[in-house]
């Protein structure tokens, strides 16, 4: 956990201000954000070498550093005029029902199938989510 919070001490803001000046779009840092969690999931099947936790939590860290200021981000530049606040609430409620949902699902996907189960399980919603980020792309690109 240590190592999560070291990497971004050191490695977020520089990131960050990198490909914001950059202009990379952000759904496309969005996307490998979202891309590298799933990865950290799917590197955990391999469970036969201890470090191998080490590898995935350099994985969804990257993943967290590129994800969440840009979500932030691209949620509030979606927002018309004099409805951010609005926004930004509906951003913050989702995330936190995404967090106590995954927790249960999570745990009860380890207490009947196991943990391997709960990697796939998670690694391919990580997925989904990368097929409708760049779903989302698309259609941004078409209402342009």
């Amino acid at each position: 956990m240590s190592f999560n919070g070291l990497l971004i001490f050191f490695l977020e803001m520089p990131t960050v201000t990198f490909l914001e000046r950059k202009k990379v779009n952000r759904l496309k840092i969005i996307l490998w954000g979202t891309f590298f969690v799933s990865l950290s999931f799917f590197v955990l099947l391999f469970d036969n070498w201890v470090g191998i936790l080490v590898i995935s939590m350099v994985f969804i860290t990257i993943g967290e550093m590129l994800n969440f200021p840009f979500s932030n981000s691209f949620a509030m530049s979606r927002a018309p005029k004099g409805h951010e606040g609005r926004y930004m609430a509906l951003f913050t409620m989702s995330f936190s029902l995404a967090h106590v949902t995954s927790a249960k699902l999570g745990m009860e996907i380890i207490s009947r199938f196991g943990y391997n189960a709960n990697w796939i399980v998670m690694g391919t919603l990580g997925l989904l989510s990368c097929a409708s980020i760049i779903y989302l792309k698309q259609m941004i690109l078409k209402n342009k």
